[in-house]
């Protein structure tokens, strides 16, 4: 209900005996506040943003809480008189890019159109609701101080630095204080805010990621993390997420992640089993600090700390550095485990359903004194069965060797008894009830006791029975108290002592399990290790889309190879390079029938940039690159239809963000831009957009069936402009259409809408006028007159 339908539950419960009783809400639980009940591997970020408007311009400030694993993510950005809705199109990008449970929507002032916010957010997917009020410095201090455990001369705001994003660091209040009105006890003890900035990462403009297939809104598409999240920890599903999701430009990281992935790919099969028996350590991380980690997940912490001792027996086999201080640490925990809990019995209960005792003889005499009374305590009672026993053995048969006819009941509404069979009662009921029981020194008469005469058996009770009933759940009451009063600090020692060692190896498998994923990706996708060179430019030798590919009804995918900007040493003589004379290229305008594979090839190149700045193998013999640190997509989706706007009104605002953000180390990947307006209007904006990017120097591919382009005079003698086409053509003697997907020289045939009818088996009259009509329009023939 919580995690699916989206509900909000409050939790009511009682305390008192009857009559008085009295009953209070305990907890609220929402969507982003789901500690208890979280099931998905996935994270659950509970966001808080706080927009604000001046003339037009908009400031945002962002804040996530995963209150599963404790991690804070925060950002703040600010838009410009020129590029006035930057903040909020940064803010569409992490709302994406961070799964979103529940998001709390702040606006700075009463003339923000609250629906507008909501359309161009696309927050109708989301669990969202407004608010209104706010939160002061000194409160936003104060809260800081006590959640992120802050003892600082500093303020807290200061200490986080955040003194200089007043956005974020209210929005983060709201957040918190949100967080404590549904549950107080989930928000203690958080990590250290992240703040993300933007100097270390790709930045992926006008939805790039869904725009390329990287992730999406329906849950039946293969997606690029779908396709290659081959993870086996759910600590490192998230992390090959985050990755993925958020590429870098930073050299040393990606060769360091591109050096596990090459040395593991031989080896990727003999990690499966460790990781497979390592369980969300982030997560009981973070139940741990909270106190509310049940006993039986102490057993899931001893098997993957087991688990992780092998794994990290075969890096040091294959020479994968980490601390040689781990092996030890990570005995000492489990020898801790081990001497500090009974494993077994922890495996039974939750926190509340404790009702024996968890630890090992020795831990906590107080809780073995206790637990000798309640043995005492039941060994009377056995005293009870050894007399009873006796008598029916001295009235069996000769040699008879049974032994253990009575045995000891217990109900919560009765207490402690002895049954015994009804045959066997009968048997001996006369030497029975002439007989006593000697206990502590007192006798105790069968005659003096109390039988219940059953269906088929016969229920003893006694004063005796009473009086250890009485002195026995007195004892468990005083024990499972104790017990759990004893778990509790355990916990907090627990804690204290190997939290920063979690944590450490929480980090290191992940790490690893990225790794070994890409591993196998690149075994069974064939992906190669990406080259990062110096200059700036792209190239990809036998390039290939690996959704297309993966997607069996889609046959074998055509691989094409391209060359974009300048400096790249190559040994290949490919159809790029030929297109330019050698010179560089900075844009390539490319043509072709909507089915021959323009937009896919385009994606390729984009999916190739993220995954190799991503830290992931790439689908291609070959590919060297230097680092993008933007990249555009202008690709036909359908994300502009939740924004209520026109194909054509959102294709001029991301060419506008294109031209505000791109710079010389940007790639653009256009489809058909413009083609929601009329063709003369249609080239001259293409037109314009080609000498804008060429003027800036970045690097862009435009799939275009505006043949007319090389009529234009601006465009002309152009080195660093190329023109290329995936050709097609339709073939009489097996009446189809033939495609070509490998790039060829030039624009190609201007004329080929008809050829594709034609292939459709259309209408005889509709076709005949039809190229009559087109033959008028051009002045000449038509190049495939039938």
């Amino acid at each position: 209900l919580i995690s699916t339908k989206k509900y909000t539950i409050i939790m009511v419960k009682q305390k008192g005996t009857p009559p008085k009783i009295t009953r209070y809400i305990s907890n609220i639980i929402s969507p982003g506040t789901n500690f208890e009940y979280q099931t998905e591997s996935s994270e659950n970020n509970i966001v808080s943003f706080i927009v604000d408007e001046n003339q037009g311009i908009y400031s945002v400030g962002y804040s996530a809480i995963d209150v599963t694993t404790g991690k804070t993510i925060i950002n703040e950005m600010h838009s410009t008189r020129d590029d006035k809705t930057y903040a909020l199109d940064e803010l569409f990008n992490l709302l994406q890019t961070y799964n979103t449970a529940e998001i709390i929507v702040t606006l700075d002032n009463n003339k923000i159109d609250k629906e507008w916010i909501s359309n161009y957010l696309e927050l109708n997917q989301y669990h969202t609701s407004f608010n209104s009020s706010r939160c002061k410095i000194d409160y936003q201090n104060e809260l800081f101080a006590r959640v992120y455990q802050i003892n600082s001369f500093l303020s807290a705001i200061e200490y986080l630095d955040l003194e200089r994003h007043p956005y974020t660091t209210e929005s983060l209040a709201i957040l918190i204080e949100f967080i404590i009105e549904h549950d107080e006890l989930i928000i203690a003890k958080m990590n250290r805010p992240i703040f993300l900035g933007a100097s270390r990462y790709l930045y992926l403009g006008n939805n790039a990621l869904e725009q390329l297939g990287v992730i999406s809104r329906d849950s039946s598409e293969l997606t690029l993390l779908r396709l290659i999240d081959k993870t086996s920890t759910a600590f490192g599903k998230r992390l090959l997420k985050e990755r993925l999701l958020s590429p870098i430009i930073d050299k040393e990281i990606l060769e360091a992640r591109y050096d596990l992935a090459e040395k593991l790919i031989e080896r990727s099969d003999k990690y499966d089993t460790h990781l497979k028996n390592i369980y969300d350590l982030e997560r009981i991380s973070r139940r741990l600090k909270l106190q509310k980690l049940h006993p039986m997940e102490l057993t899931y912490i001893s098997m993957s700390l087991y688990a992780i001792a092998k794994l990290l027996k075969d890096c040091k086999q294959d020479s994968i550095e980490y601390d040689s201080k781990l092996d030890d640490k990570i005995e000492e925990f489990r020898k801790y485990l081990i001497d500090t809990f009974d494993l077994n019995i922890c495996s039974k209960f939750r926190i509340e359903q404790i009702d024996d005792n968890i630890f090992r003889y020795g831990v906590y005499p107080n809780i073995d004194t206790l637990l000798q009374n309640q043995k005492d305590e039941i060994g009377k009672l056995e005293q009870v069965i050894t007399h009873i026993d006796s008598i029916v053995e001295a009235k069996q048969i000769k040699n008879s060797s049974k032994s253990g006819y009575a045995d000891i009941g217990y109900l919560e509404s009765e207490g402690f008894s002895i049954n015994l069979t009804k045959n066997r009662f009968t048997m001996i009921e006369k030497e029975l009830k002439e007989s006593f029981v000697t206990i502590e020194d007192t006798h105790h008469f069968f005659k003096d006791f109390h039988y219940k005469r059953l269906k088929n058996s016969v229920k003893i009770n006694s004063k005796l029975f009473e009086q250890i009933t009485q002195t026995y759940e007195s004892n468990q009451v005083k024990l499972v108290a104790l017990v759990k009063e004893r778990y509790i600090k355990s916990l907090d020692e627990l804690d204290k002592r190997f939290s920063h060692l979690l944590n450490e190896i929480i980090s290191f498998v992940a790490n690893i399990d990225v790794a070994i994923s890409n591993a196998k990706c690149a075994k069974k996708m064939q992906l190669t290790r990406p080259i990062i060179v110096e200059g700036n430019g792209y190239e990809a030798i036998g390039l290939r889309h690996p959704i297309i590919e993966a997607n069996e009804n889609s046959g074998i995918y055509v691989p094409n190879d391209i060359y974009l900007g300048e400096g790249i040493k190559t040994e290949h003589n490919h159809i790029t390079r030929n297109a330019s004379d050698g010179n560089a290229v900075n844009g390539v305008l490319l043509y072709g029938i909507n089915s021959s594979g323009k937009s896919s090839l385009m994606k390729s190149i984009g999916l190739s940039v993220i995954l190799a700045q991503a830290g992931f193998f790439v689908p291609a013999v070959e590919m060297k690159f230097s680092m993008y640190d933007k990249l555009f997509t202008r690709i036909v989706s359908k994300d502009n239809l939740y924004k209520g706007l026109s194909t054509f009104s959102v294709e001029m605002m991301e060419l506008k963000n294109i031209f505000n953000r791109a710079g010389t180390n940007s790639l653009i990947l256009g489809d058909e831009i413009s083609q929601g307006t009329e063709t003369e209007s249609g080239l001259a904006i293409v037109s314009g957009a080609i000498l804008k990017l060429l003027d800036i120097d970045a690097h862009f591919i435009f799939a275009t069936h505006l043949h007319q382009l090389k009529n234009i005079e601006q465009l002309q003698n152009i080195k660093e402009l190329i023109f290329l086409h995936l050709g097609v053509k339709y073939d009489e003697s097996s009446d189809r259409l033939i495609y070509n997907r490998e790039l060829q020289l030039g624009m190609g045939s201007s004329l080929y809408g008809l050829e594709f009818a034609k292939s459709l088996h259309m209408d005889e009259f509709f076709l005949k006028n039809a190229y009559t009509i087109r033959e008028s329009i051009i002045g000449n023939k038509s190049e495939l007159k039938t």
